[in-house]
């Protein structure tokens, strides 16, 4: 049991260390980038000013310079810098030019003298300094270099007519293992592998001999996307295990030699590492947290999904903010003990450059605690519903907007579950301020048809909710009743008005009525301190009945809308001002672990949105709440569900979607055979679908 706790002082011992070198001058400077070693004893920074200058520092992980590193050492470049810290030296790649790797000695007071230099005769693609210190360089089969005899080397040649995409490298004396996308020569689909090197490489003579002497451990098909990528290598009783996910993702694709799987998460991934403890993820949750631990390898090789819960260790690094996490500004120790975790933000520097840096508010450094008093006691749970919540006391409005399917109503519903009166209603083009305040409404009365004034829901929910703060104690009485006492009280404003009790207006699909219609001028009473009782109270005189009207500050209004329906009506900027909006997406851990036919339904939802959201874009993904009914069913009914949801429902809005467009779903998800080349639905009896929805998301 245990936590990381940060280590105040030694990100403060190292920002002394920076201000007392850089701090005199008059050019704001950042770091830029960091890295720690394996062992977790030492951290590399990387300096970056507003003129593009670069240094280079070392400290350990309490905070001290290591000897010969009291000063940052200048990097001659302005373009891209890459920095790899192994267990001896710490190499930087710079990608100025032809490229040029220097690697500097960690115990050595004079670094700058004793660096190695390795020079190319072209950029390469790819450079990387593997566990054991090896150089790996990978580009045109053209490409040469000088290294000193102290460095060993690897290259790997690049592929003509297909391509290769490196994710993670680790190597023993005799064997360096590669987890990358590769596609082949004149194939469509690229296919994420998990191959194996000898060392030293075999002699080749051409790009084809070298691939096909990698030795391919384990597959899957197809590839995710490589933008983004987060991957690493571990060796579990020398049998060599990969991992690889994608930054804001929500799966994971594990690599072993007896099979390949994806494993859903409870939220976005932002990093995931091996360690000796298991592999540590950070996982952010949408307008939640980010939490931090680890899965232990026994779970991860047998559970189908991850849920929160069964991350070990876990720890809370505040609110979840995807904009200031960056994997690259994220590493940890292969012990577990060490880690660095800074937040991320972006700027231009003077000579036009734009990177991205580590805020000056992070404290970055964080080091492991484990005791028995740590409890849970510090973790805050913090639900997509209670930020709902307080959002919605604070503006007294709020509208729900997102795809389909995510919840909206429910998520209202859920709201107002303690409220003393709920009302709801749906607006549609034919709705009216006479429906929703008040109007004219035709009676027959002895024979004589007339037309007398009658409240709308607005109204008559107001009158309650104003009548129960004036009588809270009051009996039950008519609706009749209740308005004269509150009229009595508008008009005089004699009594004790304080808001008691909760009145909640629900509105479904506000945005497909006339809203500036709808409300009228009882827009200006919206506003939270117009409301009775606020600093700027305000009445006003409804034009029909003449009779004073007011709304409380315990009447609540909820509007659902979805992002999908913007050409049936835009909400007017008066309405929007009044209002706070909150995006509800898909959130496919929802769905817990369920399987039907080994499909896993989060891993099924999150494939199909990837391609919508690629193609169209998020406010046309599908929502988690298609699928409820299924989670709802019964083991063995199941299947039916899932099929007659995904025929009914989700095939006809894909077919929407890609109209006059097969090829690119087919392109996407090369597994797709639910439409055919003419956008035609195919039918498939219950064997078939189930075979076709793993061809769609399951391993090869």
């Amino acid at each position: 049991m245990g936590r990381f706790e940060i280590s105040e002082n030694a990100v403060k011992k190292i920002a002394e260390r920076l201000r007392d070198e850089y701090g005199g001058s008059n050019i704001d400077y950042v770091i830029e980038d960091m890295k720690i070693s394996r062992n977790g004893e030492y951290i590399s920074i990387l300096i970056r000013d507003d003129y593009d200058s670069r240094f280079l520092h070392l400290f350990d992980t309490k905070g001290n310079s290591l000897p010969g590193w009291e000063s940052g050492i200048g990097i001659p470049c302005q373009e891209d810098v890459v920095i790899f810290l192994g267990a001896e030296n710490v190499a930087v790649f710079m990608k100025c030019g032809t490229g040029e790797v220097t690697i500097y000695p960690f115990k050595d007071k004079n670094p700058k003298e004793n660096v190695m230099r390795i020079t190319f005769s072209r950029l390469p693609i790819y450079v990387n300094l593997t566990n054991m210190e090896r150089l790996v360089v990978f580009g045109d089969m053209n490409l040469d270099f000088n290294a000193p005899g102290e460095v060993s080397t690897v290259f790997i040649p690049k592929l003509q007519g297909g391509y290769a995409f490196f994710h993670a490298i680790h190597d023993t004396e005799d064997e360096i293992y590669i987890l990358h996308t590769f596609k082949e020569p004149g194939k469509n689909t690229p296919v994420l592998r998990l191959g194996r090197i000898t060392y030293p490489p075999h002699p080749y003579y051409s790009t084809l001999e070298f691939w096909d002497g990698v030795k391919t451990i384990s597959a899957h098909s197809p590839a995710p996307p490589t933008k983004g990528a987060i991957g690493d290598i571990i060796l579990i009783d020398q049998e060599p295990i990969g991992v690889l996910g994608t930054k804001l993702g929500k799966e994971l694709y594990l690599l072993t030699p007896k099979k390949a799987k994806i494993i859903p998460l409870p939220g976005e991934l932002v990093f995931a590492k091996f360690t000796e403890k298991g592999l540590f993820l950070l996982i952010g949750q949408f307008r939640g947290y980010l939490y931090g631990g680890f899965v232990k390898y026994d779970d991860l090789f047998q559970k189908s999904s991850l849920k929160l819960e069964e991350v070990r260790d876990r720890t809370v690094f505040g609110r979840y903010n995807p904009e200031a996490v960056d994997p690259k500004f994220s590493g940890i120790s292969r012990n577990g003990e060490i880690l660095i975790l800074g937040k991320s933000s972006g700027k231009i520097s003077a000579s036009g450059r734009f990177y991205y840096y580590v805020r000056p508010d992070s404290n970055y450094l964080y080091s492991f605690v484990s005791a028995q008093t740590v409890s849970e006691e510090g973790e805050v749970t913090y639900s997509q519903l209670t930020q709902l919540d307080e959002t919605l006391k604070r503006f007294k409005g709020i509208i729900l907007y997102g795809p389909p399917g995510t919840g909206k109503t429910k998520l209202a519903l859920d709201l107002s579950k303690d409220a003393d009166r709920v009302e709801i209603v749906t607006f549609h083009q034919s709705y009216s301020y006479e429906d929703f305040v008040e109007g004219f409404r035709p009676v027959e009365k002895g024979g004589n048809l007339l037309y007398i004034v009658e409240d709308g829901i607005l109204k008559r929910l107001a009158v309650e909710a104003i009548f129960h703060s004036l009588h809270p104690n009051a009996r039950e009485s008519d609706y009749k009743t209740k308005k004269a006492a509150v009229l009595e009280y508008l008009r005089t404003e004699k009594g004790s008005f304080k808001p008691r009790g909760k009145f909640y207006l629900i509105i479904d699909e506000i945005n497909r009525g006339n809203i500036s219609r709808i409300l009228g001028e009882v827009i200006t009473l919206l506003d939270p301190d117009k409301r009775l009782g606020m600093e700027y109270k305000t009445k006003i005189t409804l034009p029909y009945s003449r009779e004073p009207f007011a709304l409380p500050p315990n009447l609540y209004i909820i509007g659902t809308m979805n992002s999908t329906d913007r050409s049936i009506a835009f909400l007017d900027m008066a309405l929007r001002r009044r209002f706070a909006f909150l995006e509800i997406l898909p959130r496919p851990e929802e769905l817990g672990d369920i399987e039907v036919g080994n499909v896993n339904l989060q891993h099924l939802l999150s494939t199909l949105n990837r391609v919508i959201e690629e193609e169209r874009g998020k406010d046309y993904t599908i929502g988690h709440g298609y699928f409820r009914e299924v989670a709802k069913a019964r083991p063995e009914e199941r299947a039916k569900a899932l099929k007659d949801i995904f025929y009914y429902k989700i095939l006809p809005l894909l077919q929407e979607y890609f109209y006059g467009n097969w090829e690119a779903i087919r392109r996407s998800l090369p597994g797709f055979g639910f439409i055919d080349e003419k956008g035609r639905i195919i039918e498939m009896d219950d064997d078939e679908f189930i075979e076709a929805l793993r061809k769609l998301v399951t391993e090869k």
